[in-house]
């Protein structure tokens, strides 16, 4: 579809941005976790890397997930510069620790994802078939509206305060709005359709989809509304969530017992390690929830553990298998049959993907386990190997790319009159 490499392609690049950032910004991430420019790279991964990824794959995915036509595509691209121009004001204030530009930078995120929020709507409108993932998919769109809201008030907080206090509480419950709500449910969802076509086993069923559905739609309100109210009822709801990701792991795990595919690339070893991290996420953020866990640098292990193991990795195990579709879709799809192409594997790079698994794999525990020991040397050391992980990967999807400059696409029926 056209644009959707315009968001894939752009996520990869604020990737990219945020792990050169992780060592230059190795003193602050061994403090405490509400600074200028923690807060800004904070969110250039959970607005540009991650929720760019999310938007471009979901447009991508919805027509095969689905069976869904995109409603507007000419909305699609309007969406996107509204997310790049906003995403780039709010990083750059959150840098520089001015707050009254945030308002309209915040502004222009929200009319972007409203844009989503309209466009997937009325796709998805009527759904003929109400699947776990489609159910999950809902969901994750709630929670993106809800994310939104939350985070412009929080802009316009910081200009004059009128939000609830203590503020920590009220920002503990943004992230998790944010983390649960759209990103964690839009993983799950995906998951439940893609792993199955990935692994070449069977769409799962039964009690592990319901858990995993209900538990998010209990789950993370419960835990927002906890985190604002200060509410006991936390650890509760905290269990609620983490049902949903231990059903989510078992189903993961039958999966991959079950699958007919006897040999696991590249994407698919960092899809499943990216799962594995949800285990110590998981873990982390209950003991957070119960107070075992009180370290202001155990909170940051835990963001990282979220946003760089199991949700990074994850998506760059997607991205490893969604650009190499697009790319021959459209340079090859038109060329296959009456002259040779090349099949989808051979677009691949694999000696760069492996050396990206390692780097990114390696170093996102290694940062994990710096920042909870607030080393400075320690997290330099762990940026310096997320940077070439990430550089790898980097590399590997340029390569990729590089089939549409070096081989423009063709008319699919030319092939239809080769006389002429």
């Amino acid at each position: 579809m056209k644009g959707v490499r315009r968001y894939l392609l752009t996520a990869a690049g604020a990737f990219l941005l945020a792990a050169l950032a992780v060592p230059l910004l190795a003193d602050e991430l061994a403090g405490f976790y509400y600074r200028p420019r923690v807060v800004a790279l904070t969110h250039t991964i959970t607005l540009g890397w991650i929720t760019l990824t999310i938007m471009g794959a979901s447009f991508q995915l919805l027509p095969i997930v689905m069976e869904r036509k995109i409603r507007s595509e000419g909305l699609v691209i309007v969406q996107f510069w509204l997310m790049v121009l906003g995403t780039v004001g709010m990083v750059a204030h959150f840098a520089i620790g001015r707050w009254n530009g945030l308002a309209w930078a915040a502004g222009l995120v929200a009319i972007g994802a409203l844009c989503h929020l309209v466009n997937v709507g009325l796709s998805l409108r009527p759904l003929p078939r109400w699947t776990a993932t489609a159910q999950l998919f809902v969901l994750a769109l709630a929670g993106l509206a809800a994310t939104l809201v939350f985070g412009f008030l929080l802009a316009l907080d910081r200009n004059r305060p009128f939000l609830p206090e203590p503020f920590l509480g009220t920002l503990g419950a943004h992230f998790h709005l944010a983390f649960l709500g759209w990103i964690a449910a839009m993983i799950l969802g995906m998951a439940a359709r893609t792993l199955p076509m990935f692994l070449l086993v069977e769409d799962p069923k039964g009690w592990g989809v319901t858990v995993q559905v209900w538990g998010m739609a209990l789950g993370v309100p419960g835990v927002t509304v906890a985190l604002l109210t200060e509410s006991r009822a936390l650890p509760l709801a905290a269990l609620v969530v983490a049902s949903a990701g231990g059903a989510f792991l078992l189903q993961t795990l039958q999966m991959v017992w079950r699958r007919r595919r006897p040999q696991l690339d590249w994407g698919l070893r960092f899809i499943l390690t990216g799962t594995a991290f949800l285990v110590p996420t998981m873990a982390l953020g209950l003991g957070l929830a119960f107070t075992w866990l009180q370290s202001p640098t155990l909170v940051m292990a835990y963001a990282v553990m979220a946003l760089g193991g199991w949700t990074s990795l994850t998506i760059v195990g997607m991205l490893l298998k969604i650009v190499p579709f697009l790319v021959w879709y459209r340079v090859y799809g038109g060329r296959a049959g009456p002259e040779p192409v090349p099949t989808l594997a051979q677009l691949s790079w694999p000696a760069a993907e492996r050396l990206s698994y390692w780097l990114l794999t390696g170093g996102i525990l290694a940062l994990a386990l710096a920042v909870a020991g607030a080393s400075p040397r320690g997290i330099r050391a762990a940026g310096i190997a997320l940077a070439a992980g990430a550089l790898a990967f980097a590399a590997t999807l340029i390569r990729v790319v590089g089939h549409v400059a070096a081989s423009p696409p063709i008319c699919p029926i030319a092939w239809v009159t080769p006389n002429r």
